[in-house]
């Protein structure tokens, strides 16, 4: 997630540069920022019923996480640039495909554990 939104931020909106905060400060937060998003992630989804549809679930899941996360930023003014209703969509949809891609890589790593379980214990 962290890597995704370096593309985004960095790359493909270059906005980074305008952050006003010291660049330590900004991205020691927002690094512990991130850990905490995944260990909510890996928490919510360690939940989910593993049963059929278990590979679409961790993309809904972080999606839905993404898109409170992003409305909790937006609420309190927090966003990298604020100009007008087409980025705050494209906003929106963005932390919601970044937060699943979190959710998707989540959700292998439970999925590969369970066939790595399956493989080693074939009697469970």
């Amino acid at each position: 997630m962290m890597l995704a939104s370096l593309l985004w931020h960095g790359i493909l909106l270059n906005d980074l540069r305008n952050i006003p905060q010291p660049d330590l400060l900004f991205f020691s937060l927002w690094s512990f920022l991130y850990v905490v998003v995944g260990l909510c992630l890996t928490m919510g989804i360690s939940q989910l019923e593993k049963k059929d549809g278990f590979i679409l679930k961790p993309w809904v899941f972080g999606g839905v996480l993404g898109f409170f996360l992003y409305l909790v930023a937006f609420v309190l003014g927090i966003s990298f640039k604020a100009s007008g209703a087409e980025h705050i969509v494209v906003d929106f949809l963005w932390q919601m495909i970044e937060q699943g891609i979190g959710g998707a890589v989540v959700g292998f790593v439970y999925y590969m554990a369970r066939r790595r379980d399956k493989i080693v214990n074939p009697d469970s």
